[in-house]
């Protein structure tokens, strides 16, 4: 299994020692396209076991809207697809981890209209560390103390009700302000993908999503195409425990998302694009998907519980008022 490296940034709180730093074994994703419905969604029924010595399993999810062909001539929609995986990892130095990762497929009927849209994700939800005695199993405290990196400023992985998931200001999921194209960051798949929803279809697209080499940048790509795609590993989607000192921490996440498609031209550069109340004809999305990031530590059985919680954590309404923290 290829690996993806990702970051947790600890943060120092003036009452407690800096959290420990991390960094992850991790993640795949990918997606898939299906013809045969307009609006499509499934689960895998059990995981998937990755190959010999991989300590891995993953579970893939596809949602799908299919859209009316356009007038002969015309360019317009053909599909759009968000796909989720949960990996559940196993490595010498992490006893378990389990890592989200998402991607968003745009199809146009042709290459002359794919820069007319564009993707923009909401979350909510938040993440959190637990630490353990590591004989007795008994829990010692809870901390805030994971950061992201919102609109430009650090500040407290929590977000008490949906908003833009966003490093910087443009609300555009390939958007940043580095760069002049604003779709120049979304990615070329480098073969042709599968496009289908069974698991080998599913895990042979995923190489897009998971590998630099097999993916190009929109801006770079030297020829027209009709396919787009973005992909997400949240910033405290990947849930492990650590041991240090008598003490196991757990990385706790309990994240959703909404992945919208929009035309582009209603997306601005900076605040927000109309939310799912609106219809597209007045800037609202043309189509939004929901997934999650929602693992639990479960000290007793030494092994995070997906969905441990019908919805987001409740803890996450005890996280500390929303502030720029140092390093912003």
């Amino acid at each position: 299994m290829s690996l993806l490296a990702v970051a947790l940034i600890a943060l120092a709180l003036p009452s407690r020692a800096a959290a420990q730093p991390a960094l992850e074994d991790a993640a795949r994703a990918a997606r898939a396209l299906l013809q045969s419905s307009p609006v499509l969604a499934v689960a895998a029924p059990q995981a998937q076991s990755a190959p010999p010595g991989s300590g891995s399993q993953v579970i893939p999810r596809f949602q799908q809207k299919v859209f009316p062909a356009p007038a002969q001539g015309a360019c317009g929609l053909k599909s759009f697809t968000v796909m989720d995986y949960e990996e559940r990892s196993r490595d010498e130095d992490f006893d378990r981890a389990r890592i989200s990762l998402m991607g968003a497929v745009i199809e146009t009927t042709a290459p002359g209209c794919i820069r007319d849209y564009g993707v923009v994700q909401f979350i909510r939800g938040c993440v959190y560390h637990v630490r353990y005695d590591a004989r007795t199993g008994a829990e010692l405290e809870r901390t805030f103390d994971v950061a992201r990196r919102l609109r430009g400023v650090r500040v407290v992985f929590s977000h008490p009700g949906y908003e833009v998931d966003t490093n910087d200001e443009d609300p555009l999921y390939s958007g940043s302000p580095e760069v002049d194209d604003r779709l120049g960051l979304a990615y070329v798949p480098n073969f042709r993908l599968r496009l289908r929803p069974d698991r080998a279809s599913l895990l042979a697209d995923l190489r897009a999503f998971d590998l630099p080499d097999q993916r190009t940048f929109l801006m770079d790509h030297p020829e027209p195409t009709a396919v787009v795609f973005v992909t997400d590993v949240p910033d405290g989607g990947v849930s492990m425990t650590s041991e240090d000192k008598g003490r196991i921490t757990a990385n706790n996440t309990s994240l959703d998302f909404r992945t919208c498609l929009y035309r582009l031209r209603d997306v601005p550069t900076s605040g927000s694009p109309a939310g799912e109340g609106t219809a597209p004809e007045s800037g609202g999305p043309i189509q939004c998907f929901g997934w999650a990031s929602r693992y639990t530590y479960d000290i007793a059985a030494q092994e995070f519980v997906t969905d441990a919680f019908q919805g987001v954590d409740p803890y996450c309404s005890q996280a500390p008022e929303r502030v720029p923290l140092p390093g912003s």
